[in-house]
């Protein structure tokens, strides 16, 4: 989807700090073997933070950083992965209320690391029909994976280590520091089995009190697909991986020799060459894999924390093209290219 006006106006993340990777190998808690390979430095982990207040606090940032603030917000969408508050309750009205947005509408967004990604691609439908007084829309995040439910030393395939953050976005049609040039998403159901392996759809994995595995149900889906003498599972997800990054690039009317940089979900990185940089034909060096591995994978946050980590340090300028990608269990996968239109003025006191 090619978009004719969309921009990001403001951006904010919450981040807290690091937990060394050497000593949660120190702990038991990670594999040493698996340290050795991942180069992974430390994961964000966040305590007793809540996933919405720490959404909040990313998006007073966005506001504060976007020249209409609150008062031009006409819908909030927030996206979470994991458990956000009590059951059968609403995140998003709450980070409304604590941000004293009234009068706009507003959603959760589940589509796991895609949800930030995803919320890009409903504004730019929701966009045309807000009032012209509160065009902007506000886009939040925040996961916070301390559960005894989930350990997340050992919680995804692919280099997977779940990280706590929050990232939050303000969208507007008018002017902003980025402009939106082409958004594409696509669901591969083929595999929606590789984020479900043998678990009942009923009751509930948290409600039935079940460990959540997703490297077990990963590997019985890779074992059903073996047996079967199907297509490797890494290489149909590749496939796909690269059929949403050429699309969205096809749209945006660039080449991948045209990126700057190209931010994908923290993991490993023989993923990141695999799913993104070998067919745009670029080193993985464009890529902010390093970086992300100081952070582990912060759920659908990570590109926007990267994106923010090249605006503060002054590695974006004006014309720069960027590609966000993400890949997401279901499997879904989304693409949007930004073009810079000039650094922020926020990030002239770094």
């Amino acid at each position: 989807m090619k978009l004719p006006n969309m921009f990001l106006a403001g951006l904010g993340c919450w981040l807290p700090a690091p937990y060394p990777a050497a000593e949660a190998v120190a702990a038991g808690l990670y594999d040493a073997t698996v340290f050795a390979e991942s180069k992974l430095r430390g994961v964000l982990v966040a305590g007793p933070e809540s996933p919405p207040n720490m959404a909040v606090r990313a998006a007073r940032t966005a506001l504060s950083r976007s020249p209409g603030g609150a008062a031009a917000i006409g819908t909030v969408l927030h996206g979470s992965t994991f458990y956000q508050g009590p059951e059968m309750w609403s995140p998003s009205a709450y980070i409304m209320r604590e941000l004293g947005i009234t009068g706009a509408s507003g959603t959760e967004i589940r589509n796991g690391c895609n949800s930030m990604l995803t919320g890009v691609e409903l504004a730019a439908g929701l966009m045309s029909c807000r009032p012209d007084g509160r065009p902007d829309i506000l886009l939040t995040t925040a996961d916070n994976f301390n559960s005894p439910l989930l350990n997340r030393w050992d919680s995804g395939p692919m280099g997977v280590i779940a990280a706590d953050a929050a990232s939050s976005v303000v969208l507007s049609p008018t002017a902003g520091f980025a402009r939106v040039e082409a958004v594409v998403s696509r669901v591969y159901p083929e595999f929606e089995a590789m984020a479900r392996g043998d678990e009942p759809l009923f009751p509930p994995t948290g409600s039935a009190g079940r460990r959540i595995d997703t490297v077990a149900r990963a590997e019985q889906f890779n074992e059903r697909v073996r047996e079967a003498g199907g297509t490797s599972v890494a290489d149909g997800i590749a496939k796909a991986c690269s059929e949403t990054v050429l699309a969205a690039l096809g749209e945006a009317g660039l080449q991948g020799s045209d990126l700057r940089w190209v931010l994908v979900p923290n993991g490993d990185e023989a993923t990141t060459r695999a799913c993104a940089m070998d067919p745009l034909g670029l080193d993985v060096s464009r890529s902010q894999w390093e970086f992300g591995c100081g952070i582990g994978h912060a759920s659908s946050s990570d590109q926007f924390i990267a994106l923010d980590h090249l605006l503060r340090t002054g590695q974006l300028d004006e014309g720069d093209h960027v590609l966000l990608f993400g890949g997401a269990p279901g499997w879904s996968t989304v693409s949007v290219v930004l073009t810079i239109c000039a650094p922020p003025t926020w990030t002239e006191d770094r």
